[in-house]
């Protein structure tokens, strides 16, 4: 009786010290393990630093593009600058004028509050320094008054003083004044 076995066998009867085995070449399986992990590290950081690098060079293009703006505003800003700089000398300038030059209205307001009913004027000669004037009034009272209610503005006027007085024509006394204006 024979029997039959359905896949071939194959003995070999060499003894075992002279049997080749078939192991494994861990030297180069390792290599091969290490060469492909370093492969595998080796896209995967390409992939990420490329996608950094994209992200960075966008990045680049926008902050460009911001820097452009930027310039652009900071030459307008600089032209606005140059066009205050110039309203501010004008406005130094003005206000210079003005702080040398008397306040005419309020001298001329406070001349009508305080003048008389009884009291003219007829001259008037005005300068920066002082004021000069010559009216006619019905009693030296008014006269008085009048100077007394000037004198009260002692941050307008430094002095206000008689230069002449005279009876006149129609029983009007006539009279001279100089005010000694204050310098602002």
């Amino acid at each position: 009786m024979e029997v039959k076995v359905p896949y071939r066998v194959t003995l070999n009867l060499l003894p075992r010290k002279y049997i080749a085995r078939r192991t494994p070449n861990w030297a180069r399986l390792f290599f091969v393990v290490v060469l492909l992990g370093f492969s595998a590290l080796y896209l995967f950081s390409y992939g990420i630093f490329s996608l950094r690098v994209q992200s960075l060079k966008q990045e680049v293009i926008t902050l460009e593009l911001r820097a452009s703006r930027l310039r652009e505003e900071v030459e307008r800003l600089k032209k606005v600058q140059g066009e205050v700089t110039k309203i501010e000398q004008r406005v130094r300038l003005l206000e210079s004028l003005i702080v040398r030059e008397k306040d005419w209205l309020r001298f001329f307001t406070i001349l009508g509050k305080h003048m008389p009913q009884d009291l003219a004027l007829s001259e008037l000669r005005c300068s920066s320094e002082r004021v000069e004037c010559r009216g006619q009034a019905a009693t030296v009272a008014s006269i008085a008054d009048f100077i007394g209610s000037l004198s009260r503005y002692r941050d307008f006027f430094s002095s206000v003083d008689f230069t002449s007085l005279a009876l006149g024509r129609d029983n009007l006394y006539e009279f001279g004044l100089t005010m000694e204006l204050k310098s602002p």
